[in-house]
């Protein structure tokens, strides 16, 4: 390929980079699938879908800028739209999009260490630490683990607008307190000895991954057996758990 070329083909060798960028592919792949789900009749319904999937496609060939085009323009577009089409509640999820689409887009970037961040590898640091724990608490907070936990139940809205609620048994709220317990753990573990580079017996920053993700996989379960989860949410649980273990095995062991 071309140097001066605006696009990178990635090598594919299920080395961890490299699924890595998968992971993050398909967030943004599941993501554009949930947006093409609660589009209407309006044709300015699908300008979402659409730019998330360039966005996540711009990622993956590692186009010039797509970081910030991606965290910054999409939830900009959400407000555009949310006053073109009169859906106020996408402006108010644009607001947690910042965080959602940043994360997706930045820790991957920061894990490999990739030099077009401009940042020295301390600052890089920092800021992925912070980062990867504002994930966390977002996607605990985005598919419920804290309120399966604390209300015994999980709410959520359909394409068109109408409420789902799926409630929990006692011992199925007791199964999300321990997944919730699990997802804090994982977040300390990380915090500990990752973002404070402490030693903490045998642990490694990427443990706090592999529980934050068990926490995330066991919140899926309860959707499921509640009757609510299609196949793509799945895959989207499946992309967190990579980029949130992932991340910091590539930063912290190699």
């Amino acid at each position: 390929m071309d140097d001066n070329a605006i696009y990178k083909i990635p090598k594919i060798d299920f080395s961890m980079p490299s699924l890595l960028a998968l992971a993050q592919l398909g967030i943004f792949a599941v993501f554009t699938i949930w947006t093409l789900q609660g589009t209407s009749d309006n044709n300015l319904s699908y300008i979402l879908p659409l730019a998330t999937g360039m966005g996540g496609l711009a990622l993956f060939l590692s186009v010039p800028n797509s970081r910030i085009a991606v965290t910054v323009g999409i939830p900009a577009l959400m407000v555009a739209l949310s006053v073109v089409l009169d859906e106020d509640g996408m402006a108010f999820w644009a607001i947690f999009m910042v965080i959602f689409f940043g994360a997706s887009s930045y820790l991957p970037a920061m894990a490999i260490g990739d030099e077009t961040l401009g940042l020295d590898d301390k600052d890089r640091m920092n800021r992925m630490g912070a980062l990867w724990i504002l994930f966390a608490l977002l996607l605990m907070f985005l598919l419920g683990t804290a309120e399966g936990a604390v209300d015994g139940q999980f709410t959520d809205e359909e394409v068109n607008g109408d409420p789902i609620i799926v409630e929990l048994d006692s011992n199925e709220q007791m199964i999300a307190q321990g997944a919730l317990v699990m997802g804090l753990i994982g977040v300390v573990v990380f915090l500990t000895t990752g973002a404070l580079g402490m030693e903490v017996s045998q642990l490694r920053p990427w443990h706090g991954g592999a529980l934050l993700s068990g926490a995330l996989c066991i919140t899926a379960y309860l959707w499921h057996s509640g009757g609510e989860f299609a196949p793509e949410d799945f895959g989207m649980v499946l992309a967190f758990c990579g980029i949130m273990t992932l991340s910091p095995c590539i930063a912290y062991e190699e």
